[in-house]
């Protein structure tokens, strides 16, 4: 059995499991994987084709293959913790074991079955840069031109997946410091960096943050998180690969 097919047995055990009677999908890809999971679920949601989906992911980071396969590349955190936007000088991810699934519904759906909403996503994107120096400040700004005239300056906040590696997070960095009336939060200082599940999981605490109306306070003294005093009503959800894919989600507060 090619390895690679034990993804597509966890999908169908938590379709047993739940009682999911409807067809899964396996993405793979890393960080892009959970990007284009969310992207999809919700696409068929708004043109209708379904009315619900169990969207999600699960890293195991313990496995010690992994582990090596990662340090082959330099992108592994050593020697000292540090959060993530201050990795300048040693950069690399803390990897992260972690699993993330929301349920995904139309209004609709949602109201007929008694549910209560808690977030409404509003918007998901990806993109896939060739990485030249420059490539994914130009990518995140390409996504963001198509929510700008949605942003609400200090009502929003940012929910950033960045991995710590570079020079993906330096530019990540760069393209947040043009928007410096919206605070920031890496949840990777918090948690570590779990690939496929991170966009997910963050995208999940985006829908928590809003349904308390703010968010939580900053990870460090970097100047890239500040306080954020008023009330919370959009998160914007960014993923930048460690090596490839980027995303961004628009995530409001339910109506």
């Amino acid at each position: 059995m090619f390895l690679a097919q034990l993804s597509n047995l966890l999908a169908g055990n938590i379709s047993i499991v739940h009682g999911v009677t409807g067809s899964s999908r396996t993405f793979m890809g890393e960080e892009g994987a959970g990007v284009d999971a969310l992207r999809i679920a919700v696409s068929r949601i708004n043109a209708g084709q379904s009315n619900t989906a169990l969207v999600g992911g699960s890293y195991n980071s313990e496995r010690p293959d992994l582990l090596m396969m990662y340090e082959f590349g330099g992108y592994n955190l050593k020697d000292k913790f540090a959060p993530v936007w201050r990795r300048q000088a040693n950069p690399g991810f803390a990897m992260a074991t972690l699993g993330a699934f929301l349920v995904i519904e139309s209004g609709e759906h949602a109201q007929a079955r008694g549910a209560k909403r808690i977030a409404r996503v509003s918007a998901v994107l990806s993109d896939r840069s060739k990485r030249n120096p420059g490539d994914i400040v130009t990518g995140l700004e390409r996504m963001w031109s198509q929510i700008a005239n949605r942003v609400q300056p200090g009502k929003a906040a940012v929910i950033s997946g960045a991995t710590g590696a570079l020079p993906a997070t330096a530019e990540e960095r760069s393209f947040l410091e043009k928007h410096p009336d919206i605070a920031v939060r890496a949840t990777g200082t918090y948690v570590g960096h779990g690939f496929d599940a991170q966009f997910p999981m963050n995208v999940s605490l985006a829908a928590l943050a809003l349904s308390h109306g703010r968010i939580y306070p900053p990870g460090d003294d970097s100047g890239v998180e500040r306080p954020m005093d008023g009330p919370l009503t959009q998160v914007i959800v960014t993923s930048v690969g460690h090596w490839r894919g980027e995303g961004l989600g628009l995530i409001e507060a339910a109506p």
